[in-house]
């Protein structure tokens, strides 16, 4: 690290500390309902978005409940909603709570993502609703079931950490459970709560002064501002939709990584990785685009950034490093302000086998077929086959292309790039794929 930015970064953590110390507080535990069950359905339905083939959450030994909280927060009484989905078997529990901050489309997009292996590695998961917004849409979806809901404005904070304090309280649905750490993530729009949170992160503070949350996981995150220092570990996951984004503005949310014990930090931007995909979303099946919606698997690199936080917090493994995606500020000839390879795929960030063992060009921002769709286009990732002449230039043939998927993943699983728990849906890829 250059000495007078990690001098900036510790005389900022200093005085974080200092005004922590001023003004900490320790949240009260809120009030948990009984499971709520009635009247009518739960909020939203689908309640996981995603394509009919793929893996659905009742294919794991797993309970999903509602339950209301309510309490005291900016000095007002709000009651809100949380959605736990926990291990049948409190013994096969991870330790660990996955929390995520409801995005503002009403939905859990991190873990519907990333399902498989929260769910694969027994972590318990709790969604928190934070926003009038969000309970104003649930109410207009089911007007009787959430009747009691009521959130003001300025209370998301307060209603986050408390949500916290219950689970480590190990109160109502958390009760059977050895719970010893929970992480707070989110993603696009609610990527901005939890950034909010950061903020107030030094003064919602445990009975004996630490963190109610160990680490943060923050995926395509918005603004071009960088995060805060704080006292936990933080992996930010920007996809390659925001670093073109910020590109011609200079990537300023970019800061270095850091194994400060003050100043946790890990920047992964994963080449080829838009901000939606095809592989999960049901959107994209009607095919709005101009350019075919990619189906690069987001989820297995969000499940990654998560994976390396909860080691980070539960075993003091320290995450490996890689460098951010290559920004050349020149569109000339691309239509790119990314360096690309030879295969129109960006250089440098978190590599994969979709750049790394190509069969086509993945790009982001594309085009709606209409003016209505453009803008549900412009967040989803390209795809664009690359020419048979190409093809057969990179490999043999089908086999000696699934062969370097096989190497590939092999060396990415050794290298803390890729989680076993995916390897084999991207070999079946790879064999469903169509070869000239």
């Amino acid at each position: 690290m250059i000495p007078a930015m990690k001098t900036t970064l510790l005389t900022a953590l200093a005085v974080l500390a200092l005004a922590g110390a001023a003004a900490a507080a320790t949240p009260p535990v809120p009030t948990v309902s009984a499971v709520v069950s009635a009247p009518g359905q739960m909020y939203p339905n689908p309640a996981v978005n995603i394509v009919p083939a793929a893996v659905k959450v009742e294919d794991f030994p797993y309970i999903t409940e509602e339950y209301f909280v309510s309490g005291m927060a900016a000095a007002a009484p709000y009651q809100t909603r949380i959605v736990v989905r926990r291990p049948k078997d409190p013994k096969a529990f991870s330790g660990t709570v996955v929390a995520e901050a409801q995005h503002a489309g009403g939905r859990s997009l991190i873990f519907e993502w990333s399902r498989v292996s929260v769910l694969t590695r027994h972590h318990l998961f709790v969604e928190i609703v934070h926003g009038p917004a969000n309970v104003a849409t649930m109410k207009t979806f089911n007007a009787e079931r959430y009747a009691p809901l009521n959130i003001a404005m300025g209370q998301a904070n307060e209603i986050i950490a408390q949500v916290g304090r219950l689970v480590k309280a190990k109160a109502g649905p958390f009760a059977p459970y050895d719970v010893k750490r929970i992480t707070l993530m989110g993603t696009s729009a609610s990527s901005a709560t939890v950034r909010a949170y950061l903020a107030a992160h030094a003064e919602q503070r445990m009975p004996d002064g630490k963190p109610i949350y160990d680490g943060f996981l923050l995926t395509s995150t918005l603004g071009n501002a960088p995060l805060p220092v704080v006292d936990v570990p933080i992996i930010q996951m920007p996809t390659q939709t925001e670093v073109a984004t910020y590109a011609q503005q200079g990537v300023g949310y970019r800061r270095p990584d850091s194994d400060e014990p003050g100043n946790r930090y890990r920047l992964y931007e994963v080449a080829g990785m838009p901000h939606n995909n095809a592989r999960d979303r049901p959107e994209f099946q009607t095919d709005p685009c101009t350019l075919p919606v990619t189906d690069f698997h987001a989820g297995a690199f969000t499940a990654l950034g998560l994976n390396h936080l909860v080691e980070w917090i539960a075993n003091g493994k320290t995450p490996p490093h890689a460098p951010p995606i290559t920004v050349d500020q020149d569109t000339a000839g691309d239509n790119s302000p990314l360096a690309l390879d030879g295969n129109g795929n960006a250089k440098g960030g978190v590599r994969n086998v979709w750049v790394d063992v190509p069969i086509a060009t993945y790009g982001v921002m594309g085009k709606g077929k209409t003016q209505a769709q453009d803008r549900q286009c412009q967040l989803a990732g390209t795809e664009v086959p690359l020419p048979a002449a190409t093809l057969k230039s990179l490999y043999r043939d089908k086999s000696d292309y699934e062969t370097k998927v096989e190497k590939r993943l092999g060396e990415l699983v050794k290298e803390g790039w890729f989680l076993p728990e995916y390897v084999d849906v991207i070999k079946a890829d790879a064999r469903a794929t169509a070869f000239p």
